[in-house]
């Protein structure tokens, strides 16, 4: 036979029985794909050097405005002036000048800022990137993993702030940048400073470079198994104390596990603040039941563990900001000295609409050196404040997106509906949608109807009955 046929005959043998297909085909077919995969790596890498993405620790500061204190508080200090923040989360781009002690405003609240806004529009994206601007040098190395804070579609994010610091000699202004890269499901961060005295920021125990902040889940921990130093293996101090803001799962350090031993001086001094800070029914006189602290209300003993989630939710962040001031400040140096930044996400969660009225003034008088960024949905704490103090979170055109904008409408002093229906909420009406539907219908029939009905509608109007009362 023809040497040719023979092979021929050979290869559809072989191929009816698999052989050139295991021998062959499968082969070539692995080293098409394999080839494929290294394409998409290629691609992939060279994805990663798109032109739009920043030299890590390249921090562009030029367009950073800074801004010192009027009137040099009389203590060391600590406040972020300015923040910047694009590609972060639901902020294409965004801007806000902060309020700070010593301006030189003239408000009522110099040391207060507040952030409202609706759900979803950014207000704890804003606290977050304000603790990641001012902690930037040492995040990496904190224990802090940043999680989807690029902005959907964006390979990286930048917040940058302008800080204002309290030198050894003079005021000096300090810039600070940290950038959020976005690599696959992971996000890094990078960080670039501008300014002197940044490495102050690795020493735990100093009172410079103070920064606390409270997410909504501000549970306490249990008083028999706290122990502050633990937290240290797992998040150094720094990152400590404003971690809750970024993790839910965190807890707060109790009063009985750091108060008792505090000392005479400092435990009197922390009876005192509460007795300012907690409503006219309620005090703590230094009792403890066991390692848990016992408060008085309305003339009763009560547990720490037994008080409402109200008392606990406003009490478990106050004790953990005096234990953190406790930690820093020297002393015989009283705790309202201390100068810093506190950020506290929805300060009116779970208080009494009483209670919400004071909160915020109560708190600024009480530690008139700490700037305080608040954010809140309560009518009544807006109208606690000046128009210079709010900052409002709106989405844009784009429902993904939102700015920060202030706004120049004055609510201090208005009351709840009046603070509702003002720019900063744009509600149409505090009713509810039936009774707004039916006014509207009573208000068609007024204008139509008879002098019967104009009647009903002015009564609904003039003395808020109830719209099945109006004709009465």
């Amino acid at each position: 036979m023809n040497p040719s046929w023979a092979n021929v005959l050979w290869f559809l043998a072989a191929l009816a029985s698999g052989t050139v297909l295991r021998q062959v085909v499968q082969p070539a077919v692995l080293t098409f794909e394999r080839l494929l995969d290294r394409r998409r790596v290629r691609v992939r890498l060279e994805g990663l050097r798109v032109a739009d993405r920043p030299h890590p620790g390249k921090g562009d500061f030029t367009q950073v405005v800074t801004r010192l204190p009027a009137e040099e508080p009389a203590t060391r200090f600590f406040y972020l002036t300015d923040l910047h923040l694009k590609n972060m989360r639901c902020f294409p781009g965004a801007h806000v000048s902060l309020r700070f002690p010593g301006e030189g405003r003239n408000l009522r609240s110099p040391n207060v800022n507040l952030l409202l806004g609706d759900n979803g529009s950014g207000k704890s994206t804003v606290l977050r990137a304000a603790a990641m601007v001012a902690l930037g040098p040492v995040l990496s190395s904190s224990g802090f993993v940043p999680y989807r804070l690029v902005r959907e579609g964006k390979s990286f994010a930048t917040v940058t702030g302008a800080l204002a610091f309290g030198g050894p000699r003079e005021p000096e202004a300090l810039l600070s940048e940290v950038t959020v890269d976005r690599n696959g499901d992971y996000e890094e961060i990078y960080s670039e400073t501008d300014g002197p005295y940044w490495r102050e920021l690795y020493d735990e125990s100093s009172a410079l470079f103070f920064v606390v902040g409270y997410g909504v889940n501000r549970r306490v921990a249990d008083e028999s198994r706290a122990d502050p130093s633990l937290e240290k293996g797992r998040r150094r101090r720094r990152y400590q104390r404003v971690s809750s803001l970024f993790d839910e799962s965190v807890s707060l350090v109790p009063f009985g596990s750091w108060l008792p031993a505090a000392g005479r001086r400092r435990s009197a001094e922390v009876r005192d603040l509460l007795d300012e800070l907690l409503p006219g029914k309620a005090h703590f006189d230094g009792a403890f039941e066991g390692e848990e602290p016992v408060f008085v209300h309305h003339g009763l003993a009560v547990p720490f563990r037994a008080l409402s989630d109200g008392f606990r939710s406003y009490l478990g962040w106050l004790g953990d900001l005096m234990f953190h001031l406790s930690a820093v400040t020297p002393e015989h140096t009283p705790l309202r000295d201390t100068g810093g930044i506190v950020l506290v996400d929805e300060i009116d969660l779970l208080l009494h609409p009483a209670w919400q009225r004071v909160v915020v003034p109560t708190i600024s008088r009480m530690f008139p050196n700490i700037q305080f960024i608040f954010t809140s949905h309560s009518p009544l704490v807006a109208g606690t404040l000046e128009a210079a103090n709010i900052c409002v979170a709106r989405e844009t055109d784009d429902p993904s997106a939102s700015s920060l904008d202030r706004v120049s409408a004055e609510v201090h002093g208005l009351n709840a509906e009046q603070v509702l229906l003002s720019s900063y909420f744009e509600l149409k009406t505090t009713r509810s949608p039936d009774a707004a539907r039916s006014l509207e219908e009573l208000a068609r029939r007024a204008v139509d109807g008879s002098s019967e009905d104009r009647h009903r509608y002015l009564r609904a109007l003039a003395e808020r009955l109830p719209l099945e009362d109006s004709g009465r």
